[in-house]
């Protein structure tokens, strides 16, 4: 019943925003959870569902001080679990996370996806380096679960992927903290046949970037936006914010461009939800305050974007209140929940969201 619900009330968004996006009511209602047990919460952090819960996985935060204070990031290896009982409970419940084990180091900036009742994270970056691994964590009889899989060819962190059928896709990001332009490689591993590896797939045409939006949509994968990089003198990289989105076909081991943005959108939650062969694009860095200072930054866009395999170009889906970056959007029968992420530059949010269509 409740997949009819989504397949309905997604496909009405779809027309109303295409005949009138200016005057749609918002198709999407967002509700608070119980909020994870740290007073900061993280950006970077990973997740998915196994075993009935939401996993959330690492990430970093900036708990002595803010970064214009002088205050040090720190990442964190705790795994906090969800059970997805919980969804139906109130923001101000009692507290139904739980810690129930750590990753063998801390971690952030990864992709993370849902795959066979486990979560696969791959790369993401640290205090002290960028790294490769590859792990599938689980919730067997309550209890956390996590096997090693075979690492990336190289570190990479600040990249994008989702998962594709049974085929994790990811490119982008970056192998160290400096290094710039962003990595141009695309790799692939076959969740059926992890022994096999990592293989290598036709670059994408667009430049290489870091903190796009992917998503896979009706058997394919897309990415959208993102931001480019350049190397500067002090060893900074600039970012140049993207408006450009792709396609990739496993099938066909090709690229096609599909319709740019309006605005850009950068490190927009990531892999994006879909509902009814549609990406939802959640918000993300437009670029539009960059340089403002820490006290007058006013937040990240709210919008939604949605592009559907029918559209010629991205409508309005109504609005994003939590407007949160470089969270992990985890499917579940309830809806998406999008838990933590970056609120501004520097500040990061424990709460955690519900992402639903409207009644």
């Amino acid at each position: 019943m409740l997949q009819v619900f989504f397949r309905i009330s997604c496909a009405a968004l779809l027309c109303l925003a295409a005949v009138e996006p200016s005057r749609a009511a918002d198709p999407f209602t967002v509700r608070e959870l119980p909020p994870l047990p740290d007073k900061e919460g993280f950006a970077g952090a990973m997740g998915g569902v196994s075993g009935d819960h939401v996993l959330v996985i690492g990430g970093a935060n900036f708990p002595a001080g803010r970064p214009w204070e002088g205050g040090k990031k720190v990442w964190y290896d705790h795994v906090f679990a969800l059970s997805t009982d919980s969804l139906h409970q109130p923001a101000d419940s009692a507290q139904p996370w739980k810690l129930v084990g750590t990753v063998p180091r801390p971690i952030g900036y990864g992709v993370s996806v849902t795959f066979a009742d486990r979560v696969i994270c791959v790369g993401g970056s640290n205090a002290e380096e960028h790294r490769a691994d590859a792990l599938s964590l689980s919730m067997v009889d309550g209890q956390l679960q996590i096997r090693k899989l075979p690492s990336l060819p190289a570190p990479r962190a600040n990249h994008f992927g989702a998962v594709v059928g049974s085929l994790l896709i990811v490119g982008g990001g970056q192998s160290n903290a400096t290094s710039a332009p962003a990595e141009s490689s695309w790799l692939a591993m076959d969740l059926h046949h992890p022994a096999a590896g990592w293989k290598e797939l036709p670059p994408c045409p667009g430049q290489p970037r870091i903190l796009a939006t992917a998503a896979a949509v009706n058997g394919k994968l897309w990415i959208a936006g993102g931001a480019s990089l350049a190397a500067t003198a002090d060893n900074a990289p600039q970012r140049s914010y993207l408006l450009d989105a792709w396609q990739f076909d496993p099938q066909q081991n090709n690229w096609i461009a599909l319709p740019r943005l309006m605005t850009p959108s950068v490190a927009a939650p990531s892999p994006a939800p879909v509902a009814q062969q549609s990406m939802l694009l959640l918000g993300g860095d437009d670029g539009k305050q960059v340089g403002v200072a820490p006290d007058d930054h006013k937040g990240f866009p709210q919008q939604i974007r949605i592009l559907s395999t029918a559209a010629t170009g991205w409508m309005n889906g109504g609005s994003f209140p939590p407007a949160v970056v470089t969270a992990t959007p985890v499917s579940t029968p309830h809806g998406w929940v999008i838990p933590s992420g970056e609120i501004r530059p520097g500040i990061r949010s424990p709460k955690v969201w519900l992402l639903q269509p409207a009644n």
